[in-house]
């Protein structure tokens, strides 16, 4: 642990910790038990890496010329290479504020420790560190080469090589006497990764191109027994004479503002409401047609394109909205699994219905707001995958975080008049994780429609549910001064028709559900009542009356005669046929059965006399014949159809199919605010700069007891002590933590996974995600933090 950085974490005083700790605060909630540990934490590879997806392009363009200058350059060499400006000092002063860099003596910058061994801008290490680890004979060899002047030391030889390849003159000079391939060979590398490993299709390591260029230290091994086999590397020297423009990045200035038109505050307002009005609608309507019509769900988890299609034309729409209501309802834990493995309404779907409108639009926007993946990514892609299947998408809730971030600083009603215009500005703010403008297209695309769909951006620009959406309280207030109140009456027609104009209240919908068939929502929606939906009311155990005083109690006028004479009807025919339910009949001569149904000890199987050679028995086939058997009659067993059934026995001891329920994601805690951030900064400074670590024993693979944490290290790549420690705790306990994983694909995803054991190279754990036990690679894991606290729903 480097102790230089817990004391220049002392040094801040609580106001600057407690700034650190609002920029880092995935790193705040791990290292949250001394000084000690948060410089761990934050010098780990995986904190350094996620502050580096929220560094801007200045940023990134200083931290590479620190990078390339080397740990423990000053400020005058930056400028040499960057120029003085303010926006170097904006940029120094952020990296500063991120703990990435920090001043030592001498006026020297540090960079975070995972940083001085990044090969950033794609150059190899400096030449010193290059054959420090070799031999003096490797190192005079290549001085002759170059024709340098001869000295007795090692450390002589290679100030001469670094001065010799620092100098463009000498080394343009040089370079011009390579052979064709040699030079070819090198350009190809030093525009590449700087790494040359000799394999199938490469030059081999004793061909005279690679022998020319490491004769001159242009490609060094890592280590001296490697020193003629490779794997090599281009000196950083070498690279930057070979890339100068390249490897002097120039300072860019944020983009301006994109070009936006003024609309009218209000009339941004009311279209956003509308907007939000038909999402609550939408995701009502959905849950409507899963109480009826349950949706399919594929073998193989999702529902399908076909269903979503289905879906759409049911309610008139598109299957990209489809997705969006669907994926929200599902996070929001309105959605559930019946026996079937269908799509049904959840036990929360009640509460949810009985919300007011800006209740319910708050549920939906804040779940909305929380997804890591979009919905409708099927807008920009040719064959889309079914929706609802797991997906983790950091870059997508980064998206839409930032680009409402990025409009709430605009004036109310600044309207863009194309959203690709803002894809340059959110690139230049986030470059590691955007890239460039034109790769933000299609994302931006998605997520632009999304937040229309939602209600929070509208005309072009941001509503007052989009500056509210990240806050619960100030959503609801804004929901409920935009969103109409619900109805409480409905116009019932002569056609049989119901029609509500807006939407309709908890107790208005299920009333008309309970007696007529939904038609459609838009800004009116429709009920039809018809004899089978009536009939469907009175199997519920209402009667006419009944269901004519609920009617009266939300009608807006009379009721209708067309409509009460429909009710009286079916009322009057109803009930004229009864059907009885019966586990099983039992045949025989009347006298026979007259006997039997007068036994007393058949009393449990309930037999009544439907016919006088036909009993029914309320219990099943298979226990009224071990019944009527116990109490010395021979029945035998028939089939439908009356011919005698041979029983045999059979054995069957496989286990019952279990249908799982879903797992949906649960909504994150909020994050601690500036209070609880000064809280914690002075708790930190409270405390010693010692971290004792309990030692955890625990049986690996062959049963013996040993140190797993050492097991953890060597098996690991690039993990920090702290990361290690939190598997080696979370095997112990049995408890989650939370990793950043990269897949055989290279794909990185976070996962939460409960450990179990190391075995081998893997670790083998139970995934949340996948909701099964997975071996993961040791060497993928990128970075480990505890998992974060899952707070349900009430």
């Amino acid at each position: 642990m480097d102790s230089d950085f817990v004391q220049w974490l002392r040094g801040l005083g609580r106001d600057q910790l407690t700034a650190l700790l609002k920029h880092r605060l995935q790193s705040a909630a791990a290292g949250a038990y001394s000084l000690s540990r948060l410089a761990a934490v934050l010098d780990s590879p995986g904190a350094v890496e996620s502050a580096l997806q929220r560094l801007d392009a200045g940023c990134h363009e200083v931290l590479q010329a620190l990078c390339v200058l080397d740990d423990g350059c000053t400020r005058e060499q930056i400028e040499q290479v960057l120029g003085d400006s303010p926006e170097l000092d904006r940029a120094l002063r952020v990296l500063q504020d991120h703990g990435l860099i920090r001043p030592v003596p001498k006026g020297a910058i540090q960079l975070a420790a995972p940083l001085r061994r990044a090969r950033t801008a794609r150059l190899g290490r400096p030449v010193a560190k290059l054959l420090q680890p070799h031999l003096s004979n490797t190192v005079r060899g290549i001085a002759e080469a170059l024709d340098l002047e001869p000295a007795r030391r090692k450390a002589d030889m290679v100030r001469s090589i670094e001065e010799y390849m620092q100098d463009p003159a000498k080394m343009t000079a040089e370079l011009a006497k390579a052979p064709a391939t040699a030079a070819r060979l090198l350009d190809e590398l030093v525009n590449d990764d700087s790494a040359f490993a000799p394999s199938f299709g490469a030059p081999p390591p004793k061909s005279p191109e690679v022998r020319w260029l490491r004769s001159r230290g242009f490609l060094i091994a890592p280590d001296h027994h490697l020193a003629y086999s490779g794997p090599f590397e281009v000196p950083r020297e070498v690279g930057l004479v070979l890339r100068e423009s390249q490897a002097r990045p120039v300072l860019r200035p944020a983009p301006p503002k994109p070009p936006t038109t003024a609309v009218d505050p209000t009339e941004v307002d009311k279209a956003a409401a509308l907007a939000a009005t038909g999402f609550v609608d939408g995701v009502a309507g959905l849950l409507e047609h899963c109480t009826a019509h349950p949706i399919a769900m594929l073998q193989n988890g999702g529902v399908g394109v076909r269903v979503l299609k289905q879906l759409a034309k049911s309610l008139k729409t598109d299957q990209h909205e489809i997705r969006l209501w669907l994926e929200t309802a599902a996070a929001g834990e309105l959605l559930s699994l019946n026996d079937a493995g269908h799509l049904i309404p959840s036990n929360l779907a009640d509460d949810w219905q009985a919300g007011t409108p800006a209740q319910r639009y708050v549920w939906l926007a804040r779940t909305w707001w929380e997804q890591p993946a979009a919905a409708m990514f099927s807008k920009v892609v040719d064959k889309p995958e079914p929706a609802m299947l797991p997906r983790d998408s950091a870059f997508d809730q980064a998206l839409r975080t930032d680009l409402v971030a990025e409009m709430a600083d605009w004036e109310p009603g600044a309207a863009l008049d194309e959203p690709d215009l803002i894809g340059e500005k959110l690139a230049w703010e986030r470059p590691a994780l955007y890239c460039c403008a034109p790769d933000l297209a299609d994302p931006l695309q998605v997520s632009w429609t999304e937040a229309e769909a939602v209600g929070v951006i509208a005309c072009g620009a941001l509503s007052t549910l989009g500056r509210c959406v990240s806050d619960d309280e100030a959503l609801l207030a804004a929901a409920a001064q935009l969103l109409p109140d619900a109805q409480e009456t409905a116009l019932l027609q002569a056609d049989l028709s119901a029609v509500v104009a807006g939407t309709p209240s908890a107790r208005l919908a299920a009333t008309l559900n309970l007696m007529a068939e939904p038609e459609g929502r838009d800004t009116a929606s429709t009920w039809r009542f018809s004899p089978e939906s009536v009939r469907r009311a009175m199997d519920r155990g209402h009667s006419a009356d009944d269901l004519l005083g609920r009617l009266a109690e939300i009608a807006r006028a009379d009721l209708p005669q067309p409509l009460e004479y429909l009710i009286k009807d079916v009322a009057r025919r109803f009930g004229q046929l009864q059907v009885r339910t019966v586990q099983c009949c039992v045949l025989g001569e009347e006298p026979l059965l007259r006997e039997v149904s007068a036994n007393r000890t058949l009393r449990a199987l309930s037999l009544q006399v439907l016919a006088p050679t036909v009993l029914a028995s309320s219990r099943p086939k298979e226990e009224t014949l071990a019944a009527l058997r116990k109490a010395g009659y021979a029945p035998v067993s028939q089939d439908s159809s009356g011919t005698v059934v041979i029983e045999r026995a059979v054995t069957d001891d496989r286990p019952p199919v279990l249908v799982a329920q879903p797992h949906y994601l649960d909504l994150r805690p909020s994050p601690p605010d500036e209070a609880d951030l000064r809280e914690l900064a002075e708790h930190l400074l409270a405390q010693p700069d010692g971290d004792a670590r309990q030692e955890v024993l625990v049986n690996l693979v062959d049963n013996t007891p040993v140190r797993l944490g050492t097991v953890l290290a060597e098996r690991t790549v690039g993990l920090s002590d702290l990361e290690v420690e939190h598997i080696r705790k979370a095997i112990s306990t049995e408890t989650e933590v939370e990793i950043e994983y990269r897949d055989q694909n290279g794909s990185c995803t976070t996962r939460v996974i409960t450990p179990h054991i190391v075995a081998g190279d893997h670790l083998d754990a139970y995934c949340h995600l996948r909701e099964e036990d997975r071996l993961f690679r040791l060497d993928r894991i990128r970075a480990v933090s505890p998992a974060p606290r899952r707070p349900r729903r009430r």
